[in-house]
């Protein structure tokens, strides 16, 4: 059923659909599905349309009861379950786009900036506050704490293809944002009642910027006799710790990934630096710029996480890279141990069948890299014999 409320308020204040959705930092195809009553918008949504056009949310056709009523006598819906599945375990993680048999061209990951952050509501204000204070009386105390670094908020992307060679292409857009943000809205997620408030009937094929405050790359390292770089995340990471992990998982950072051309993000340079903070590796005597491949975008539906993911072949041997680590690196807290695997289907699958949690995007990071490497039957028989 069309929401004939809905469209009557913008028309008559005068807004183009990608008027609105520049207003609410959407996609113009979210405001269209709101339109036609596809899809019902979130809690913070309908409170910021009521703003805009000054009306309840009955008034617009939006209220709780209204809409669901609407949209069950409009259709009857079957989803098919996205969830990645790993030997049959199933994780949190979406893939958006690719599947390990193609990568992206440096020149096709496309980077877009807006200096204007995002205006989150009071209650997670407040949670923003807390978590604050209580950082900074763990910092006083000595013990363990988070600091608030700068980071992106993904604000929309686009996902196409290359008319040339039906390439991967893929553009990004962000506004600023900070750890404590993150922490303050994508961990609030735990809680059923912010999940249901704010992200009840969420549409992953788009960004979903209330809670978008994180943006990483997953990298599988493979040495060059061969061997995969896994690890087991820090007992005092903010997210996911002490789970089992691919080699790096570094996310944006304003301050160091800036590109040189703008303010927009470049996801290599970020890739670059987190094998150097946390691995003490560095181009180009341990591995070259070109060979960081990514090849695969995709969304942790659990705490709203998104990320590139590929992997990168080094100049180094398994014995070389140890040495380095036994060295020090920069950010050691972040790993609590190394492991090296023999870089085949089987050994992968053993490994991954024997250590739990596994954190949902290194499984697919992981995953996409055999399947580069070996192609998926090979693969899929690997998992299947475990």
């Amino acid at each position: 059923m069309i929401n004939t409320r809905l469209i009557a308020a913008r028309e008559r204040k005068g807004l183009k659909q990608s008027e609105l959705a520049s207003l609410l930092a959407v996609t113009v195809l979210t405001i269209s599905r709101w339109e036609n009553g596809i899809q019902i918008p979130r809690a913070y949504y309908v409170l910021q349309l009521c703003q805009i056009f000054g009306m309840t949310e009955k008034d617009l056709g939006l209220a709780a009861d209204q809409a669901v009523a609407e949209q069950k006598k409009r259709r009857m819906v079957y989803e098919m379950d996205e969830h990645f599945t790993f030997g049959g375990r199933k994780t949190t993680e979406i893939v958006l786009d690719g599947d390990g048999s193609r990568v992206y061209l440096p020149r096709h990951i496309r980077t877009h900036y807006n200096p204007i952050p995002l205006d989150i509501p009071q209650e997670f204000r407040d949670r923003k506050a807390r978590i604050a204070q209580e950082q900074e009386e763990k910092r006083a105390a000595g013990d363990p704490f988070q600091w608030n670094g700068e980071r992106y908020n993904l604000t929309r992307f686009t996902i196409s293809r290359d008319p040339g060679n039906e390439d991967m292409t893929l553009d990004l857009w962000f506004t600023p944002s900070d750890y404590y943000t993150f922490l303050a809205t994508s961990t609030g997620l735990r809680e059923q009642a912010i999940r249901q408030k704010y992200l009840a009937d969420p549409e992953w094929d788009e960004a979903i910027p209330l809670f978008s405050h994180s943006f990483s790359a997953l990298i599988t390292v493979i040495t060059s006799d061969n061997y995969a770089i896994l690890v087991r995340r820090g007992k005092a990471l903010g997210c996911r710790p002490s789970s089992y992990d691919v080699s790096l998982a570094e996310g944006l950072s304003r301050p160091a990934d800036r590109s040189s051309a703008s303010q927009a993000p470049d996801i290599y340079h970020c890739a670059a630096r987190g094998l150097s903070e946390e691995m003490g590796l560095h181009a180009p005597a341990d591995f070259s710029p070109a060979d960081i491949l990514f090849t695969t975008f995709a969304v942790d539906t659990e705490f709203c996480m998104w990320g590139l993911f590929g992997f990168v072949r080094l100049q180094r041997t398994r014995e070389e890279v140890l040495s380095i680590l036994q060295r020090g690196v920069p950010d050691k807290f972040e790993n609590r141990r190394i492991f090296t695997v023999p870089f085949y289907p089987q050994d992968i699958s053993a490994f991954f069948h024997e250590h739990e949690p596994f954190s949902p995007g290194g499984i697919v990071c992981l995953y996409h890299a055999l399947v580069h490497e070996f192609g998926r039957a090979e693969v899929d028989r690997a998992i299947a014999g475990h």
